[in-house]
């Protein structure tokens, strides 16, 4: 495990942002991409962490975390279905194949849980029962597996994102029926063999988010999978006492920062407060411990200024 003396070392050798001379450059709330020749793009993967839809600050190491966490199960699930990437030439890059990405983002709850606005807690506590076209009974507790996974859609490229159902994103044009179904069959798929290998290193995966997109006239997976910026993961041994007890379940992701925040008022509205050099530094050690129960290896820390390193790799493309 990594020291809290090097993950402090750390705080002010972060990749906030990039600006390279090497392609059209594309800036997302975490990653930033450049269009290449040859119809690939690389994906950046910053120290930015986002929660209730804005960019908060940064994460020591969180960029070069995720990549790996996604390389390693876009390399697991291969079998499931094909994905876009081509390569990883450095601890935070990937090289992919561009592909049309679908208008929905597509999330699988195993678990009722959550404090944004579209978590399926939240609207189930307001009294929602039909939760993106899935109906659930009265009577669920806050962190109750449901006796089976749900899928609850969201929109893209809104302002905020807003869930939808499939009857809903169809009559919207957003997507067809055939594609729907097809995009859902896979994210179950992914989510089962996710919750499988997650067992395996004592972890519940509670939920994910996937991306999905066409290369080729083929749907692929892309931008990351079961990373802890997608996905909720919980300690299995602690789960069955912890929610008898009603008390928070120990978390493996960034829901640290979500609830920070929300303890301190905020929930995407107004200014955000600082993450404090103590939160960044816990939530570095949330990342780096999740690398390494997910992964089953150590993870090394990549030495010297990042930027420059970063750029050396996207140059030599």
């Amino acid at each position: 495990m990594v020291s809290e003396a090097r993950i402090r070392q750390g705080l002010d050798n972060v990749l906030g942002g990039t600006d390279f001379d090497v392609g059209k450059r594309i800036s997302g709330k975490v990653r930033d991409s450049y269009l290449l020749s040859g119809g690939r793009r690389a994906l950046v993967t910053t120290d930015r962490v986002s929660a209730f839809d804005r960019i908060l600050g940064t994460i020591p190491f969180k960029g070069q975390v995720l990549n790996q966490i996604a390389s390693f199960w876009f390399d697991a699930t291969r079998d499931i279905v094909p994905n876009h990437v081509i390569s990883t030439p450095d601890p935070n890059v990937m090289v992919v194949s561009e592909c049309e990405q679908l208008p929905l983002e597509f999330i699988v709850r195993g678990y009722i849980t959550g404090v944004t606005s579209t978590s399926a807690w939240i609207n189930y506590a307001k009294g929602a029962r039909n939760i993106c076209g899935n109906i659930l009974p009265d009577g669920l507790r806050k962190d109750q597996k449901l006796d089976r996974p749900i899928l609850t859609p969201t929109t893209k490229h809104e302002v905020h994102d807003r869930n939808i159902s499939r009857e809903e994103a169809i009559s919207e044009g957003l997507i067809t029926p055939e594609l729907f179904d097809e995009a859902a069959d896979v994210c179950f798929r992914m989510f089962e063999a996710g919750t499988r290998e997650a067992a395996k290193r004592g972890l519940i995966l509670v939920d994910t988010k996937y991306e999905l997109g066409m290369l080729n006239g083929r749907l692929v997976v892309s931008d990351e999978i079961h990373t802890p910026d997608s996905s909720r993961y919980w300690y299995a041994d602690t789960y069955e006492e912890l929610f008898a007890n009603g008390e928070p379940q120990r978390k493996l992701d960034k829901e640290y920062v979500r609830e920070w925040l929300a303890a301190r008022g905020f929930r995407g509205e107004g200014e955000p407060p600082a993450l404090t050099d103590d939160v960044r530094i816990e939530a570095a050690r949330r990342y780096i411990t999740a690398y390494e129960l997910i992964t089953g290896k150590d993870f090394e820390p990549a030495e010297g200024e990042i930027a420059p390193r970063v750029e050396a790799a996207l140059k030599a493309l």
